[in-house]
């Protein structure tokens, strides 16, 4: 760690004024509206989950019948949700590029990328969920130890605030780090052990400086939503009411009307409506999405510079060691406390062999019974 580093770790309000002075390069995520490549991938990523949507549909209608259809209705959501997560996934890595300095790689290595990495991000939103669980159900118990006649209220009394205030960090460190920052984390090219690190370390040192580049982030995507809303709005009602003549009816409610019912055979102007309407939102909604996507990543980016996450991934990969090696340490105990039962557990001696016919012992080398002579082989 370099000395710059050092003093801003020994002095954190000099860490916090220099990582909020850097939140002006929150301006930056505006360049993601000039990128195609995730613009691309991302229409990409909505279309492949229509199709898939809309055959399903097909396939869902002719066997709604038969014992296949709740089958395919969980095959269609779990395909969607996975070529959605794929998609998103490589389009975040594309956006995140700049962020880190990389070249900004082609359309089919972000899509490979992706496919080999989201179980990444899968895997940090399921441990968080069960830390979050983990931590309502140890507050569950504590409030319900303060149920305990006489001591109760005492107990209460100290359990309520600090309940409170820890409850409240939860929730910010959940909202504002774990989860939007959770995806940046992965598209960085970090692991799930080493991406939980770094939630945990920003959780720990910068999370106010999160929650107000957050804050900030937000109110950018809202300006950039109302002039996307406003130059898509605008040209919406212009060519609408200049389109009037092609319908043969007027731009007002109930030529709008008329038109979704498909009134004076224009059924297929409201089919052509859809379409359009359609194409219009992905190109005023997506760019929004991307400044969202590569802020976060500028987020992340500025809020793990300086921390000593090296250190503190070798703590956490030491303490999963000694919990592999306790675990091991309890199975060969337990192998060996098993195996020292089976010892002491006295052994039945084999039955002696007998004559099939007047049941004399015999041995094994006998070729007839030497009670009644009966022919043993």
């Amino acid at each position: 760690m370099t000395a710059a580093n050092n003093t801003m770790q020994q002095n954190p309000s000099a860490d916090l004024r220099n990582n909020l002075n850097q939140s002006s390069s929150l301006l930056g995520a505006l360049d993601a509206v000039t990128q195609w490549r995730p613009f691309a991938v991302l229409v990409m990523t909505f279309l492949a989950c229509v199709v898939v949507n809309a055959t399903f549909a097909a396939m869902f209608a002719s066997m709604v019948m038969s014992g296949m259809a709740g089958f395919l209705f969980m095959l269609a959501i779990l395909m969607t949700f996975g070529i959605a997560l794929v998609g998103i996934n490589a389009a975040g890595i594309l956006v995140s590029d700049g962020v880190w300095g990389r070249p900004q790689r082609n359309i089919t290595d972000a899509l490979l990328t992706s496919l080999f990495t989201s179980h990444r991000l899968l895997l940090v939103l399921l441990f968080e969920g069960i830390l979050f669980l983990a931590y309502l159900l140890v507050l569950g118990v504590l409030l319900l130890i303060c149920k305990i006649p006489g001591v109760g209220p005492l107990l209460f009394a100290i359990v309520y605030p600090v309940a409170a205030l820890l409850t409240g960090l939860v929730l910010f460190g959940l909202l504002y780090v774990a989860i939007p920052l959770a995806a940046p984390a992965i598209w960085s090219g970090s692991t799930a052990i080493s991406a939980l690190v770094m939630l945990k370390e920003i959780a720990r040192h910068r999370l106010i400086m999160a929650v107000v580049m957050s804050l900030m982030l937000g109110l950018l995507m809202v300006v950039v939503s109302g002039i996307v809303v406003g130059i898509v709005g605008s040209g919406v009602g212009i060519t609408l009411s200049m389109s009037a003549g092609i319908f043969g009816m007027s731009m007002n409610f109930d030529g709008l009307m008329g038109l979704m019912g498909g009134s004076g055979g224009n059924s297929g102007y409201m089919w052509a409506l859809g379409l359009g309407s359609t194409i219009l939102f992905l190109v005023a909604a997506i760019p929004v999405f991307l400044v969202g996507m590569k802020g976060a990543a500028i987020i992340h980016h500025t809020a793990i510079a300086g921390l000593s996450l090296r250190e503190a991934e070798d703590k956490v990969n030491q303490q999963l060691r000694a919990a592999k090696d306790r675990a091991q340490e309890i199975k060969t105990q337990v192998a060996a406390q098993a195996a020292a039962a089976q010892q002491a557990t006295p052994k039945e001696a084999p039955a002696g062999l007998t004559c099939p016919s007047c049941s004399m012992t015999v041995t094994d080398a006998d070729l007839f019974c030497g009670g009644c002579g009966h022919k043993l082989k």
